[in-house]
């Protein structure tokens, strides 16, 4: 799995001087689990972000939308940055537009255009800013996800992490994917979830249910859906510190299958509203996103 890193030296002698962050939203949990026979996945997320300018939060976020109705993202980590005197970053717009001029979609060209965008926006900002939008311990700055299937029926499942490393003074963009049966998490209190799922705890077995459950994961996706929405409880439920107050709202969930096709089982309403908007580069004036609750 390759390896993306930019230097900041040399990517900052094409920066805007003087960039001041505006407006910056951060936060999300996604929790997915793919069939053992590669032929769904199950996929939620919670609905609060963070806006760490303005010392806020919203709790109707849509952290995963659907691209041309055969393609899930979904994005965890700084979704939308607003700057005085900059361009903007949007992970969805960025998302909409990669898919746009995409000839293949597979997912695993979306997920490189979008880290080559993602790279190109943070990497014009200033040291100090993205030190204060990098969340610790590795720096991470925002994760795009996108999930389809070809068709011939084949999944395509494939993420980016874009994170900074201080001391190096270095951009990464981290591919990552996930094999067939597994259970993958991003963004935050994701102990919490691997606590779920491992059932080792009191907390986590009285949440999980009972313990032959176990052995319909991956395999049924009405128990899939179930267990996606009770980990991501039990990580809002369970949470400290900063992950307890980034963490809450509606549960959405979705499912995307072989044949092409994505059921929403549990979605705000609002959010249909983001799959139909027409492609934008990702860096545009606007970093809310607009909801009518």
């Amino acid at each position: 799995m390759k390896v993306i890193r930019w230097t900041l030296m040399s990517i900052l002698m094409f920066s805007v001087g003087g960039i001041t962050v505006a407006q910056a939203r951060r936060g999300s949990l996604i929790v997915f689990i793919v069939s053992k026979r590669a032929d769904y996945v199950v996929i939620g997320a919670e609905s609060r972000t963070i806006d760490i300018v303005h010392d806020s939060s919203d709790d109707r976020s849509c952290k995963i939308i659907s691209l041309g109705g055969d393609t899930l993202f979904y994005e965890t980590g700084n979704a939308a940055i607003g700057v005085k005197g900059g361009r903007n970053w949007n992970s969805e717009g960025a998302a909409r537009f990669v898919y746009a001029l995409s000839q293949r979609r597979d997912a695993s060209d979306l997920a490189d255009a979008w880290a080559t965008r993602a790279l190109r926006w943070f990497g014009s900002q200033s040291r100090q800013d993205l030190e204060r939008a990098a969340v610790p311990p590795h720096g991470s700055l925002a994760t795009g996800g996108f999930i389809n299937f070809d068709q011939n029926g084949n999944l395509s499942l494939h993420s980016v992490e874009i994170s900074f490393d201080s001391a190096k003074r270095t951009l990464v963009g981290q591919p990552s994917t996930i094999a067939p049966g597994d259970i993958g998490v991003a963004g935050i209190a994701q102990d919490l979830v691997k606590e779920f799922f491992d059932r080792k705890s009191e907390r986590a077995a009285r949440a999980f249910g009972p313990t032959g459950a176990s052995r319909l994961i991956a395999v049924d996706p009405e128990r899939d859906e179930e267990l996606v929405r009770k980990a991501i409880q039990f990580a809002i439920e369970n949470a400290v510190g900063n992950d307890k107050r980034a963490l809450g709202g509606d549960i959405d969930i979705a499912v995307i299958r072989k044949e092409r096709t994505i059921e929403w089982i549990n979605r705000k309403p609002w959010c249909s509203q983001q799959d139909g908007k027409r492609a934008a580069p990702g860096l545009g004036p606007d970093p809310v996103r607009s909801h009518t609750p």
